[in-house]
């Protein structure tokens, strides 16, 4: 039971008092921001109307508050509020293992590194309440110094912009664009994909690609999403060129993707399409070795790709 603020009329639901509203002529973010005022955690500022649900959850308006408040209270007060919002997630999304990299990067929540910084790992953090996370192996030592020049991809005869690798072979796939053929099958695949093509696949084309991965699965098979771009500029380019893609339905559905096929499809931005044909060939080469490996927390913070420590970083994509 719910009770509209303005006229007192009871109702049995949000949605039937979200209608109701029309009658006052205000909207929903009019609505609560003004019965149901809430403030930052931190920097006191009024949260911002995004839903409901949101509006009520949010404590931080961004990572930068959460970093500058985490530096203001204590090391247990820190470890209890990130184990908080660790459960929440978990609970809330009824998880089987603990969010990964790239989901954390695209939520309120704390980076990886800070519960690193915390609890010396994000194993250990995961371990104190009982969850295993979804990626959970750390990278081959070899991943960079590997030779991967005498090594021969198969493209895919239907990728239309393939990468120019030093020795391919055109052939019908399966599964994804690109695989290794050193006579031994290592149930490994990589799907490219620009940064229109990611936006694309996961909004209007999700179904199809959802049944890409479901015969990956059923071939006891993985697949390695690499996007040619990386999170930031994703949004930074959604807001200039105001792109009609919902771009939180599409961070949803990657979420939503890696965690109902477990261990079987991770998505990588590689950053650039240079870069993608750097990685590529290490990931087909590494295989299985990199099934368990969030491969994009390595890529971000231990491979030499860092994100810049003199911009505020948002947690938040709207």
């Amino acid at each position: 039971m719910t009770q509209c603020k303005i006229c007192s009329e009871i109702f049995t639901s949000d949605k039937s008092l979200h209608a109701h509203l029309k009658k006052h002529n205000i909207y929903q973010a009019e609505y609560y921001c003004t019965h149901f005022p809430r403030y930052s955690k931190f920097y006191k500022k009024q949260i911002p109307f995004i839903n409901k649900k949101e509006y009520f959850s949010i404590e931080f308006l961004n990572l930068q508050e959460f970093l500058d408040w985490e530096k203001s209270v204590s090391v247990e007060t820190v470890k209890v509020k990130c184990l908080d919002m660790l459960k929440e997630r978990i609970a809330e999304k009824e998880y089987i293992y603990a969010p990964f990299h790239n989901e954390i990067k695209t939520l309120s929540m704390p980076p990886i590194n800070i519960y690193k910084k915390y609890f010396n790992s994000y194993n250990e953090a995961c371990k104190q309440i009982n969850i295993e996370p979804l990626f959970n192996k750390g990278l081959p030592k070899d991943f960079y110094s590997v030779d991967v020049d005498d090594k021969e991809i198969l493209v895919d005869t239907r990728e239309q912009d393939p990468l120019e690798f030093k020795n391919t072979k055109v052939e019908k796939l399966f599964i994804g664009d690109y695989l290794l053929n050193d006579g031994s099958y290592n149930y490994t695949y990589v799907d490219r994909k620009s940064e229109s093509d990611f936006l694309g696949t996961l909004s209007s084309g999700f179904e199809r690609f959802t049944r890409e991965i479901e015969k990956a699965v059923a071939l006891g098979s993985y697949l390695f999403v690499v996007i040619e771009s990386d999170i930031r500029a994703i949004i930074s380019n959604h807001k200039l060129y105001r792109r009609k893609t919902n771009l939180e339905y599409v961070f949803h559905n990657m979420r939503s993707l890696s965690h109902k096929y477990p261990r079987h499809v991770q998505f990588i931005f590689s950053g650039s399409r240079e870069k993608s044909l750097d990685l590529i060939p290490r990931i087909l080469i590494h295989g299985q070795k990199l099934w368990q490996v969030d491969l994009q927390y390595f890529i971000d913070y231990e491979l030499g790709i860092r994100p810049s420590k003199t911009k505020k970083i948002e947690l938040n994509i709207q």
